[in-house]
């Protein structure tokens, strides 16, 4: 080993170190249980198309199988827009870009070209076999080449924007799926160099560090790797004695078997997913009011239809009769009393009704005032009579004085 290698070795050591050993940015670890992580893994037979599987790394547990219909590869997740990207194969001018929902759907979003073509005859990364997203940057890799492609909603969106070769491509050549973590990518090399060791990938500059004490046992391609949030790698032997292996290194460099199943042509996966929220309690509706009893309605009291006074006519006074000296009892006789005058009863004009016509009101007008001059006719004539009576009743009596 030169002392190059074994710098870089060091190098890598220390990051890979950090990562599975004393990352302050996850959770500490002192060995327990393996932490829930949900990811989509993409599983190819024999020449055939993907399905995806809805997969927790930390139990062992299926909860979805889909199938999309295509051949997918090089998945990454995208905590952002809470989506899952991947490669499609077998489509028109070469590899589209596709999304996964956590329901399984899958959308496509046309070819992956490279930035300023327009029209584009060849996706530049059609065969790639290993994806991540950090941020709004889709790492992909083929045959040791770095290609990121810019997730940044615009003109550049799905454009490959800058190419990186990585070296030494000898740890490089055979790396099929790689994890993104804090600026690097994380990844496991199959070459005869790298035997299962687990290798860190600058997408800046390309450079490749291998760590010494982070390896998994020896296969032909480990076509999945994901981090979990414990700081556990994961990672799927496509086919390893004739069994398809989903492997767990821990913190402490342990390895151990999380499932197996049958052997893969390919396999990829991207998360660990982002839980959902819980949904929010709806707020306690309030309780709408009680019904009050309806109360009694007063039965309004008709009020007493006021009558105008009918007028009556003024009564003139009646004259005081003047007392005569009283005859003698032997000579004359008693007087005879002036007889009671009774007033005529009062005649109440009648209104002229409003809806009348205005000849019948003035009808009804000179009748009443008719009516009240003849009344007034018969009170002078019944004076008349009185003062007449009285007059004669006093002449009678001086009279009889006189004799």
């Amino acid at each position: 080993m030169s002392t190059v290698d074994g710098v870089t070795r060091t190098a890598a050591t220390v990051a890979v170190a950090g990562l599975v050993g004393a990352s302050a940015l996850l959770a500490p670890m002192a060995a327990r249980a393996a932490e829930s992580c949900l990811v989509v893994q993409a599983e190819t037979g024999s020449y055939g198309k993907s399905k995806l599987r809805w997969l927790d790394v930390g139990s062992g547990t299926t909860s979805r199988v889909t199938e999309p219909g295509y051949r997918l590869n090089a998945l990454g997740y995208s905590a952002t827009r809470n989506l899952v990207f991947g490669v499609a194969e077998g489509l028109s001018r070469g590899a589209h870009a596709v999304t996964i929902d956590r329901d399984g759907k899958t959308l496509d979003l046309g070819p992956i070209t490279r930035a300023g073509n327009r029209l584009p005859l060849w996706s530049p990364v059609a065969g790639v076999t290993a994806g991540a997203i950090g941020g709004n940057s889709w790492y992909l890799l083929r045959n040791g080449t770095l290609y990121t492609v810019d997730l940044t909603p615009g003109e550049r969106y799905l454009r490959v924007i800058a190419t990186v070769f990585l070296r030494p491509i000898t740890l490089a050549h055979d790396v099929n799926d790689f994890a993104y973590h804090n600026g690097l990518l994380y990844g496991v090399s199959t070459t005869w160099r790298g035997k299962g060791a687990v290798i860190t990938i600058d997408p800046e500059s390309g450079k490749v560090r291998e760590a010494e004490d982070a390896r998994f046992p020896p296969a032909d391609v480990y076509g999945s790797v994901v981090l979990g949030r414990d700081g556990a790698l994961y990672a799927t032997a496509n086919r390893i004695g004739g069994r398809s292996v989903l492997y767990r290194l821990d913190r402490s460099g342990q390895v151990t078997v999380v499932l197996s199943g049958p052997p893969l042509a390919g396999s990829d996966a991207a998360g660990c997913l982002t839980a959902p929220e819980p949904p929010k309690p709806e707020p306690p509706k309030p309780e709408p009011p009680k019904p009050e009893p309806p109360k009694p309605t007063p039965t309004p009291t008709p009020s007493p239809t006021s009558t105008p006074p009918s007028p009556s006519p003024s009564s003139s006074p009646s004259p005081t009769p003047t007392s005569s000296p009283s005859p003698s009892p032997s000579s004359s006789p008693a007087p005879t009393s002036a007889p009671q005058v009774v007033p005529p009863p009062s005649v109440s004009v009648p209104k002229p009704s409003r809806s009348a016509s205005p000849r019948e009101r003035k009808k009804e007008e000179a009748a009443a005032v008719d009516s009240h001059a003849r009344t007034k006719e018969k009170r002078r004539w019944g004076l008349t009579a009185l003062v007449l009576i009285l007059g004669g009743g006093a002449a009678a009596g001086a009279v009889r004085r006189a004799r």
